[in-house]
């Protein structure tokens, strides 16, 4: 997989996750403005993450090229001057998607079932994958003599953290589902 490709599956998967998002706050918004103040901060948030790509990618292409090869473990390619993409399976995260879209497509989605896909998303391996590009640019960063752009995706990884602890603190305040609350926590600590 190149650079350029990678990007792309990235901004589509938080492309399609703040889309997941804002479809929660117009299908359940209607119960309390909080839940849809919540799923609208939480899809916001998806489309920042969402500009991020988008920036890291044009300084990625500049430093590394666009046609650069992804190294993996499988390849063992560790030449490279970009860091070693953990094994994730992109075929899932997307398959994975098809089946929240289409349960929220349905338009009979509750709102535990909503905290049940969102926690699902936040764990899943498009975080990594977006984790890893964020290593990606950080590479870029340094190789391009820019540390003033470092701050932004400092920043960045304390937005995840934040963006996380929002939906905990969500679920535990309006899920039904112990297990749910349960879940989110198990979520929350992965993400430290």
């Amino acid at each position: 997989m190149t650079l350029e490709e990678l990007f792309e599956v990235c901004k589509g998967i938080e492309l399609r996750q703040a889309r997941l998002y804002a479809s929660f706050s117009l299908t359940l918004g209607a119960v309390d403005e909080r839940i849809a103040k919540l799923w609208e901060r939480m899809s916001t948030e998806e489309w920042q993450h969402y500009i991020l790509v988008d920036f890291g990618r044009a300084l990625c292409f500049d430093v590394f090229g666009k046609e650069a090869v992804i190294p993996n473990n499988k390849s063992g390619n560790t030449d490279s001057s970009i860091p070693v993409m953990p094994d994730i399976s992109i075929g899932q995260i997307t398959d994975r998607l098809d089946v929240h879209e289409a349960k929220v497509q349905s338009g009979k989605i509750s709102l535990d079932q909503a905290f049940e896909i969102a926690i699902a998303i936040e764990g899943s391996e498009a975080d990594t994958i977006y984790m890893y590009l964020l290593s990606v640019i950080r590479k870029a960063i340094q190789q391009s003599n820019q540390p003033y752009l470092m701050t932004r995706v400092v920043q960045v990884e304390k937005d995840m953290e934040s963006h996380v602890d929002g939906l905990v603190q969500a679920a535990q305040r309006f899920a039904k589902d112990p297990s749910l609350i349960r879940k989110a926590h198990r979520l929350k600590e992965e993400h430290r």
